[in-house]
């Protein structure tokens, strides 16, 4: 691949760092440290553009707080200029990178997504016997900053933007993740720039599994992938490869306990569903931790403490999500629970929940429309035989 080149000039204009502050301030208009930069918006622009173009630009402290989604994780706010500068980079290269990624790399991608990883996983797990499921232990905790810079370097030749990428990176440096040869390592997680950047860093990997171990049923979704095949004692060595060139020339590791080979026949817990040849189930963690929401939601009402069209958004967001599975029985029998507990609470969220004209009718589509592949492929199958 060619090195991009002359890219600065154009994430320092006004035009980008303009677009860059209103993508910045989306969902965040009305805090104060947004506010106050909006507020001020021209003056703190044409400073920003100063600092970036002179080489002043240094970036500020994070703000660290723990959640729990469901595991604890260590998340770091940066301030508000230091992310319409993460939103004025990504803008630019991002476009320019994603032409690297190989086809199913299906992570931070516009045209990618959560939704189309699992279709491509349950097309492969049609065609194949066994899968290998891996994953990388503390992937973002492991990122090698010195590995992560080299990345960059062999797609950018430009030294003005490599010089400010090292500074992004450079200011995660507080999470002392020391590696061995202490080498730094670890990307907040809360910045647009680590996950692009954690994203291209096993772009070298993707790369690795399709072309030298020659994989063709493979997809990655951020550090989670699969493997495909019709022989367990070939996904065992394709496994002990990864591993090899993980710790070798990415400095990361598997993470052993959740990477093995099964059989696809009893279905994979892949991004959220559980996958079958046939249907997907939405995962159980999934609907117990939205179990809970409800809950919380029926408590905030009955205080007023909450209205009922915010209830009805988040209702309404993790139904599309659920559409993408075979819910409609689950669904069915959430809205029986809401009306026993609650009559009034349960009819405010059942057309929500039971949209009418609903997925229920797309999954019957889609199934018969399986079942006519599979048809078609026996039909021409016997024709050739």
């Amino acid at each position: 691949m060619k090195k991009i080149e002359n890219i600065y000039t154009k994430i320092c204009s006004v035009e980008n760092l303009y677009a860059a502050a209103a993508m910045a301030a989306k969902g965040r208009r009305y805090r104060d440290s947004t506010a106050d930069f909006t507020f001020r918006l021209e003056a703190e622009i044409n400073r920003l553009k100063k600092q970036l173009e002179n080489g002043t630009y240094r970036h500020g402290a994070y703000r660290v707080f723990v959640i729990h989604d469901p595991k604890e994780r260590l998340i770091s706010a940066a301030p508000f200029r230091d992310r319409v500068v993460h939103h004025a980079v990504h803008d630019v290269i991002e476009p320019l990178l994603d032409r690297t990624f190989v086809y199913d790399s299906y992570a931070c991608r516009k045209t990618k997504g959560t939704h189309k990883a699992v279709d491509r996983a349950q097309s492969f797990l049609r065609l194949n016997k066994f899968c290998l499921h891996c994953d990388v232990k503390k992937y973002f905790q492991s990122i090698d900053h010195n590995i992560l810079k080299g990345v960059l370097a062999r797609c950018i030749g430009d030294a003005k933007t490599l010089a400010l990428l090292d500074t992004i990176i450079d200011s995660s440096a507080y999470l002392a993740n020391v590696s061995a040869g202490n080498r730094i390592a670890g990307l907040p997680i809360g910045n647009l720039t680590s996950q692009f950047f954690a994203n291209l860093y096993l772009n070298e990997l993707d790369y690795y599994v399709k072309v030298s171990l020659r994989c063709r049923y493979y997809l990655r979704y951020m550090d989670d992938f699969l493997v495909f095949g019709n022989d367990r004692g070939a996904l065992e060595e394709i496994k002990d490869r990864i591993r090899e060139f993980l710790r070798n020339k990415l400095n990361v590791a598997l993470h052993e306990g959740k990477s093995q080979v099964f059989a696809t026949k009893r279905g994979i817990k892949f991004l959220g569903f559980r996958i079958y040849k046939d249907f997907r189930r939405l995962a159980t963690g999934n609907v117990k931790r939205f179990k809970r929401r409800l809950k919380r939601f029926h408590y905030l009402l009955e205080k007023g403490e909450t209205g009922r069209e915010k209830v009805r958004d988040s209702v309404r967001c993790w139904t599309a999500h659920s559409l993408y599975a075979n819910t409609h029985g689950l669904r069915s029998r959430m809205v029986v629970d809401l009306m026993k507990k609650d009559a009034n609470f349960g009819e405010g969220l059942k057309d929500i929940l039971l949209p009418v004209g609903g997925r229920r009718d797309d999954e019957r589509s889609r199934e018969a429309a399986r079942l006519k592949e599979r048809s078609d492929a026996r039909e021409f199958s016997s024709l050739h035989q």
